[in-house]
């Protein structure tokens, strides 16, 4: 054996291979901003350079040394290239662009709203199809689109999820009341509420509408009837012409609909009748807040026509395809879904749109920005007729 090992020993071919030098290492990952860190014992100071290759803009550029990380303010999605520099010779040794096919990255919706989630969602797998990456996600309402989107991982809110190459969150960030542009690439208020989603993921934009896990029976209400959902989270939402809503209900009894009224505000409560102009009858009542929002969901889908405002129910009804009278003057046509019949003022010099000009004061129930306390406040409602909503309901209805 010993002879045996001797003569491999002496027939093994010398290969003069020379010591490779200690090099520093480059790590990039794109979580909540672009970012670089120079790992080593090589002492040596570096330019870098963070460019948005779209449009070839430098959006950031620092030193730093070795031993030393650096990341973007901006937290959107950008097509990123990084770019490191010796300083001394300003020679390029480490170049790195954005890419996540094939790796694993984790996006957040920093919202609660109704609206809000079936507005966005659709564009996390949008993401998902044009990187063919794995997408991790977190909704507040996870259960709506988990067995529809099997290809998207889902997680709870404030969950720790790891070995992410990029991290996304979408959602409106303010900055002392104007949008954050750290964290979101438009004035959002001036942009359809969806584009916000495209924008923070850097992709095109157009309305697409998410799948809905909805229960798979029907609605329990016999004969055809329309929805109405006629309140919402703000009086300047609401639809304020005087009796608008009950001329609306008996045109359709007369016209054998049943009108099947679904909010969280119960129907008989007097501080919430009043905003409508008084307890409406000629109703099915299934309001409160003791029906579950799937089941609502039922009801809608199974309707004839949804009629409702600036609201999360209004949203669910353009998600699941049901014929949508939207009726809003606080916000811009822009705003919300296009795929509706909006109902509008028709007068000219009518005070519209306050909501895509000032930021919502949630906690002011009478927020009215331009005109609060005087003759005017809210007129961009009052002044909607209700022949302009019975003209789109004989549109949709064919009557």
């Amino acid at each position: 054996m010993k002879d045996i090992l001797i003569r491999e020993y002496n027939n093994t071919q010398i290969l003069n291979i020379k010591n490779k030098p200690p090099q520093n290492t480059f790590k990039v990952n794109f979580i909540n901003g672009a970012f670089l860190e120079i790992l080593g014992s090589i002492n040596e100071k570096y330019k870098v350079i963070f460019t948005n290759q779209k449009n070839n803009k430098v959006i950031h550029e620092t030193n730093i040394t070795n031993n030393m990380w650096t990341r973007t303010s901006i937290k959107y999605c950008i097509d990123w290239k990084i770019e490191v520099f010796i300083e001394s010779t300003n020679k390029k040794i480490f170049e790195y662009k954005f890419n996540p096919t094939g790796k694993h990255v984790y996006i957040h919706i920093d919202s609660k709203a109704i609206g809000d989630h079936l507005a966005w969602f659709s564009y996390i797998e949008e993401f998902r199809k044009k990187w063919n990456c794995k997408v991790t996600c977190s909704t507040f309402h996870n259960q709506w689109f988990k067995s529809v989107y099997p290809q998207l991982e889902f997680v709870n809110p404030g969950t720790e999820v790891f070995d992410i190459y990029a991290m996304f969150e979408i959602g409106w960030f303010y900055d002392n009341n104007k949008a954050d542009t750290n964290k979101i690439p438009i004035d959002f208020k001036r942009f359809p509420l969806q584009q916000t989603a495209a924008e923070i993921l850097n992709l095109p934009y157009k309305e697409i509408k998410p799948l809905i896990n909805t229960p798979s029976q029907k609605t329990n209400i016999q004969d055809k009837y329309v929805v109405i959902a006629p309140h919402a989270s703000a009086h300047a939402k609401y639809w304020n012409y005087p009796g608008g809503w009950q001329t609306v209900i008996d045109y359709l009894n007369d016209k054998g609909y049943k009108v099947v009224m679904l909010t969280a505000e119960p129907l008989g409560d007097e501080w919430h009748d009043s905003k409508l102009g008084g307890t409406l009858t000629g109703v099915i009542d299934k309001t409160g807040f003791d029906i579950p929002l799937e089941d609502r969901m039922v009801d809608i889908r199974d309707a004839a026509l949804f009629i409702g405002m600036g609201s999360g129910l209004s949203w669910i009804s353009w998600a699941l395809n049901t014929p949508t009278i939207l009726i809003s003057g606080f916000s811009y046509p822009y705003t919300e879904f296009q795929d509706c019949e909006r109902i509008y003022p028709l007068e000219h010099n009518v005070c519209t749109g306050c909501f895509n000009r000032h930021k919502l004061d949630a906690g002011d129930w009478e927020w009215c920005p331009d005109h609060k306390n005087t003759p005017r406040q809210f007129e961009c409602t009052k002044l909607i007729k209700p022949e302009q909503v019975i003209e789109s309901i004989d549109k949709f209805l064919k009557i």
